[in-house]
């Protein structure tokens, strides 16, 4: 039997000690134990050994913390420019089971912003792109591609046995219905959206008052202007970043950092504003 402790070593980091481990024997450990490797970070984790790979998100997290996002499971809708920056970070993170679900194909316009976008993967499902290049960085989570869109005939099934849902996608329509079956089925929703140099970001916790109506109103799709700004990269990387951070909070047990306010971030000015939401 393989022992972790006898492949683990000892590493001092900032003012603490840590025993880590790197991905190989924790791969090794999950294929003679024939389990998924994401069993094997939470077991090392059970024995006190943090994944090296993980080292530097402590002391922002504490083992119990790491441990929390390594069993977590998390859906991502949408997989473009807000889903794979925060696809992306989840899977640093330790995040264990990651759904992805878009179904749209990259082309050429995606490249300015798509983390998962490339010239070798134009014509791609997003989503299975996305899992791809998530497996490469980092082995040890469990990643699903659903390539096809959320719409009413699978938004229940797909939320199941999620602990959290990252709102990503890019119409209105979809983040309602998204919003009525992350109420119902009671699970905190993170959502993003970018316009031009414009962001924003808030976040929905179960059996909460506030919906998207509190962001939209009646509204159920964009207008021409908000379509003309464009998307460059940089708002999409920080909007996407921000969700991240509030996914990984979350699943850390923390305080939600934008629950009941809205984080609406102005390129053009440089300002960042928490707007409270009625």
């Amino acid at each position: 039997m393989i022992e972790l402790r006898n492949s683990a070593h000892i590493v001092t980091h900032g003012q603490a000690v840590y025993w880590v481990i790197d991905d190989e024997p924790l791969l090794l450990w999950a294929s003679s134990k024939g389990v998924h490797p994401r069993e094997s970070q939470i077991h090392a984790l059970l024995e006190g050994i943090v994944p090296h790979r993980y080292l530097r998100n402590f002391s922002a997290l504490n083992m119990a913390e790491q441990l929390s996002l390594c069993r977590s499971r998390v859906l991502v809708c949408g997989c473009g420019g807000l889903g794979g920056v925060v696809a992306n970070l989840l899977a640093r993170g330790g995040i264990g089971f990651i759904r992805l679900v878009d179904g749209d194909v990259f082309v050429p316009s995606n490249l300015n912003r798509q983390w998962f976008s490339d010239v070798a993967h134009l014509g791609w499902p997003k989503a299975s792109a996305a899992r791809d290049g998530m497996l490469r960085i980092n082995p040890l989570v469990e990643i699903e591609a659903v390539d096809e869109p959320l719409d009413a005939s699978n938004a229940r099934s797909l939320l199941q046995g999620m602990d959290l849902c990252v709102d990503a996608l890019d119409n209105l329509e979809t983040r309602f219905l998204l919003d009525t079956w992350c109420r119902r089925e009671g699970i905190a929703l993170v959502h993003g959206a970018v316009s031009g140099w414009l962001g924003q970001a808030t976040t929905f916790l179960p059996n909460r008052a506030l919906g998207m109506e509190s962001i939209f109103g009646k509204r159920r799709t964009r207008d021409a202007l908000e379509e003309s700004l464009g998307v460059p990269g940089p708002t999409v990387s920080l909007i996407g970043s921000l969700q991240a951070m509030e996914v990984m909070r979350l699943l850390a047990g923390k305080s939600p950092c934008y629950e009941g306010r809205l984080l609406y971030f102005d390129g053009e000015s440089g300002q960042m504003s928490l707007i409270p939401l009625a």
